[in-house]
């Protein structure tokens, strides 16, 4: 080496550094597997025209169609399709339940604060 550049560990000689702009991972970081969930979340929440029993068109989410037309297969006769779907409504039912009660305690909470404060509610028959 005619040169008094140092060449060695960590200091890689000129011709194969990395040229002004150029990055060193091109690609990027490979997407997580969270992140792939992320984005199917997202589609699934996009709203999506379905067709009612009646034969009008409705807005529901991507999700809630998906799960209309996997109902509708399996009352077909496609027999997965059912099992899928009560599959489905059991490991989800419970959340939902627990969810709407949730709401129920709050509101009810809402209005005994209100009734404490005075206000005055008619009488709810459930």
């Amino acid at each position: 080496m005619s040169s008094d550049r140092k060449v060695g560990f960590a200091n890689p000689p000129k011709s194969s550094r990395w040229q002004k702009g150029q990055s060193g991972n091109p690609k990027g970081r490979p997407k997580t597997k969270s992140e792939f969930m992320m984005d199917a979340a997202h589609i699934l929440i996009q709203p999506v025209d379905a067709r009612a029993a009646d034969g009008k068109t409705v807005r529901l989410d991507g999700i809630e169609a998906a799960y209309l037309a996997l109902c509708r297969k399996g009352l077909k006769g496609h027999k997965s399709s059912l099992l899928e779907a009560i599959r489905i409504m059991l490991d989800v039912g419970p959340a939902v339940q627990a969810k709407e009660e949730e709401q129920k305690n709050e509101r009810q909470e809402i209005v005994e604060m209100l009734e404490r404060l005075g206000a005055k509610f008619p009488e709810e028959s459930e």
